[in-house]
């Protein structure tokens, strides 16, 4: 990982850091090929902190187990899980194969070839659609981060924050926590950002959903009937996460902001970040157990092992994540 010289990095009221580039862009800041967009604020000596973080042992696993969702959210296939057997062939032995394996059915990092700017036509750093395409030559290809996504994470529990000051929010409705929720969570807790921080953000969406009966599931399936909660997509979360160097940001909730959103919207959280900021988002993470820990032991950070899948010219992925306490 490249050290970043975080003091030439731009605020976000400076940008754009180049003449020509979209408003609020981080577009050449780290240099016009750039695709790791703000993975480039983890770092070596990131990896070795969040080391430092591990004293008891506890590892938390974080993504949804596969076809969690039943039926997937946003008319998205299941997928069908096949035992092959070796028996023919005289061997007593199995494969699997996966059909119809959507990598954004459940828990997922979207990539930044993921959702690019109507207005610009563009995706991060000014990526082409042209240039999105399967194999090695792929532009903004999930496989870049393979061994990239190691660090410090905190967990800001935002749910568990505004239900104790009795404002509970209904997580399968469209309603938003403000950036005044999760700064007054992060002060509750006793934590702080730093640069490289990869954020999580429990919403209370993931226990939601688990505990709707199967009518109530199906009926949330389809992209145009789903509804939930997030944060709110404004300037002022997008530069907090900026000025703070967050790295990416994981949530429980199916799209980070709430869903619905409105795809002629251009401040909308999806273009804002993976767009504009070249940050990754997360979504449907599974962080219940690590949520539990954190309240227990009063610690909120921990490290963060996230492995995406090595698939030149992906676009999304599972996380493959744990935290580790």
């Amino acid at each position: 990982m490249a050290q970043i010289d975080l003091k030439k990095v731009p605020r976000f009221s400076e940008l754009p850091a180049k003449p020509g580039k979209p408003a609020e862009s981080s577009w050449g800041v780290f240099g016009d090929d750039d695709e790791l967009g703000c993975l480039n604020f983890l770092s070596a000596d990131g990896v070795v902190e969040a080391a430092r973080l591990v004293r008891k042992g506890a590892v938390f696993r974080l993504d949804t187990k596969i076809n969690y969702a039943t039926p997937p959210l946003f008319n998205r296939t299941p997928a069908k899980h096949t035992i092959l057997s070796f028996e023919s062939y005289g061997l007593l032995g199995f494969d699997d194969s996966l059909d119809n394996y959507n990598t954004q059915e459940g828990s997922q990092w979207d990539g930044l070839a993921h959702v690019g700017s109507p207005r610009y036509q563009s995706l991060y750093n000014g990526v082409k659609a042209s240039e999105i395409k399967d194999g090695p030559t792929g532009r903004l290809s999930i496989h870049k981060w393979a061994n990239k996504v190691v660090g410090r994470a905190v967990l800001i529990d935002v749910c568990k924050y505004r239900t104790a000051e009795g404002r509970p929010l209904n997580p399968l409705d469209s309603e938003a926590y403000s950036l005044a929720d999760l700064r007054a969570a992060l002060i509750a807790q006793g934590g702080e950002l730093r640069p490289g921080t990869i954020l999580l953000i429990r919403t209370g969406w993931m226990p939601a959903y688990l505990a709707a009966s199967a009518a109530e599931k199906t009926a949330m399936a389809p992209l145009e009937k789903l509804k939930a909660c997030g944060i709110e997509a404004t300037r002022e979360m997008v530069e907090w996460f900026w000025d703070n160097r967050i790295a990416a940001v994981g949530t429980d909730c199916p799209a980070v902001e709430p869903w619905p959103w409105d795809f002629k919207d251009e401040g909308a959280l999806h273009y804002r970040t993976l767009c504009l900021l070249g940050l990754p988002i997360g979504e449907q993470f599974n962080l219940e157990e690590l949520a539990a820990d954190c309240a227990a032991d009063k610690r909120y950070e921990c490290m963060l092992v996230s492995v995406p899948i090595n698939l030149e010219g992906g676009i999304a992925s599972p996380p493959n994540a744990v935290a580790i306490k």
